[in-house]
């Protein structure tokens, strides 16, 4: 009867249930002998409707004999806010230090990526993220780039990376309106919204070449996508792909040879970031 005891209360303002076993008592055996405790969660409960609600369920049969009710009230530890604990500055390569926006940790020998953990992905803490940026940090050394591309850019941490690395202008796409959403704030966030052009345009319907590609999706995608990256990298320019699992790395690598030059990868524990060249 729990699910039905677990509807009669959400009825009337539960926001949930959990059931839990009682121990079953020496000597019995019947399921119907062997009750299950039912707790359930309200915003707030008056008396009144505490009294209203064991009315209820007693009429309907479904107390155990002699048991009633109890009200405890239970403190909130900060539920909204535990889950940023998670989220400690991350050093990346030799210049990067990724941190959330409610940490004011400054390094003067890295670049701040500010970014706030929401629903698109890239918080530099996964290794197809870190391998990334760790990858266009010595591509983007000792050059100035004109134009470079985020292909499915998520947080925009890369693109806020490209440009904080030098890169005049980078155009961030991505199909996800969220994820674009996303990203903006976190370029507002770095001061550098005026140098990343964002939009939901596919990559089939862009135009121009770039000095610097980064597409940081899944292999499946990426190896759809051969032609298209292809088209958009300039001469000399560089590509760099990731989201592979190193025993993917081989099907990703066949779509882009021998149009583009391999460069070489960079391994993090199971996933690989692969470096081409026009």
């Amino acid at each position: 009867m729990a699910d039905d005891a677990a509807g009669i209360l959400i009825m009337d303002g539960a926001l949930g249930c959990e059931v839990s076993k009682i121990a079953r008592p020496a000597g019995t055996a019947s399921v119907a002998s062997n009750p299950v405790l039912l707790r359930a969660y309200f915003e707030r409960i008056t008396a009144s409707t505490l009294k209203r609600l064991q009315a209820k369920l007693q009429a309907a049969k479904m107390l155990a004999n002699g048991s009633t009710p109890e009200h405890r009230v239970l403190e909130d530890p900060g539920w909204a806010t535990m889950w940023q604990a998670r989220f400690h500055p991350l050093r990346i390569g030799q210049r990067f230090l990724v941190l959330p926006p409610w940490h004011r940790e400054r390094d003067p020998d890295r670049i701040r990526l500010v970014i706030r953990p929401g629903q698109a992905f890239g918080t530099g803490h996964h290794p197809s993220t870190s391998g990334t940026l760790s990858a266009l940090e010595e591509l983007c050394k000792n050059q100035h780039l004109e134009h470079a591309l985020d292909v499915g850019t998520g947080s925009g941490i890369l693109a806020i990376a490209m440009v904080k690395l030098g890169v005049a202008e980078v155009t961030a796409i991505d199909t996800d309106i969220a994820a674009v959403a996303n990203a903006k704030g976190n370029a507002r966030l770095n001061r550098v919204m005026a140098r990343i052009r964002f939009s939901t345009i596919p990559l089939a319907s862009l135009r121009g070449r770039f000095a610097l590609i980064a597409a940081n999706i899944l292999s499946s995608t990426l190896i759809r996508m051969a032609p298209d990256l292809k088209k958009r990298l300039r001469r000399h320019g560089h590509l760099v792909l990731a989201g592979i699992l190193q025993r993917e790395a081989k099907s990703v690598a066949a779509a882009y040879l021998p149009e583009l030059t391999y460069v070489g990868a960079r391994n993090h524990g199971a996933w690989t970031t692969l470096i081409f060249r026009r």
